[in-house]
């Protein structure tokens, strides 16, 4: 009799236990519904995601503004802070002053002031006796030979530059000595030409400062300029 009694007392504790485990998950479910219900964080378990729990803090918590940066005082949103440089210009050189009075009056109707700026004519360092370059270097060759066959040997053929393909003739201390080889070598035949070294007549130009309305792109047609330094400005 006491080890049935025994048996149906340990039959019975594991029949309430079982239906103790069978119950837990809707009592803990029903409080967490009472407790988020009030306001309170419900009960979560060891292993339960965190994200059900999310929207309701997400939405029990205000969400800020977000900052904004205020502009500086007294300078509009829409304005930039840097500066516009001054653009100083240089226009010609000009071949005589009637030329540049027109391109200063043209200047005055855009709304730009100019000043006159004027080069010295200078002398003459030298001179040179040249034939005036020919079509090709063959061409320059050839000739070269027919004034050597001539007897004149003193000459050279330029290779390069703005000379390239002309037959040189000699250079000269004085016009005189110039104008002597040009006279010897026409009367052989040949078109050779004296010209001055470094001898530039009288330049006038035109030197203006820019108002920061006026682009140079608008002033292209009033003469030929170049940039310069405004320091230089009288």
């Amino acid at each position: 009799m006491l080890l049935r009694a025994t048996l149906v007392i340990l039959f019975m504790l594991n029949l309430g236990a079982a239906a103790w485990w069978v119950l837990r998950p809707s009592v803990v479910d029903a409080g967490a519904a009472q407790a988020t219900a009030a306001g309170a964080p419900g009960l979560r378990l060891v292993n339960e995601p965190l994200v059900a729990a999310m929207p309701i803090l997400a939405q029990s918590q205000p969400v800020a503004p977000a900052p904004t940066t205020s502009p500086v005082a007294g300078v509009p949103p829409a304005e930039s802070a840097t500066s516009t440089a001054t653009v100083c210009l240089r226009f010609g050189p000009f071949a005589d002053a009637t030329a540049r009075d027109a391109a200063r009056n043209a200047l005055t109707a855009a709304g730009v002031s100019a000043v006159t700026r004027d080069s010295p004519a200078r002398s003459a360092r030298g001179w040179k006796v040249a034939m005036p370059p020919l079509a090709s270097r063959e061409d320059a060759v050839a000739m070269a030979e027919r004034i050597k066959a001539a007897g004149i040997s003193d000459l050279y053929v330029m290779n390069e530059g703005a000379d390239a393909n002309s037959i040189a003739l000699g250079r000269f201390g004085s016009e005189d000595a110039a104008r002597r080889r040009e006279a010897e070598v026409r009367g052989k035949g040949f078109a050779a030409q004296a010209t001055p070294l470094g001898d530039t007549p009288s330049q006038a130009w035109l030197d203006a400062r820019l108002p920061t309305a006026i682009s140079p792109a608008s002033l292209a047609a009033v003469a030929p300029s170049r940039g310069i330094d405004c320091a230089t400005l009288r």
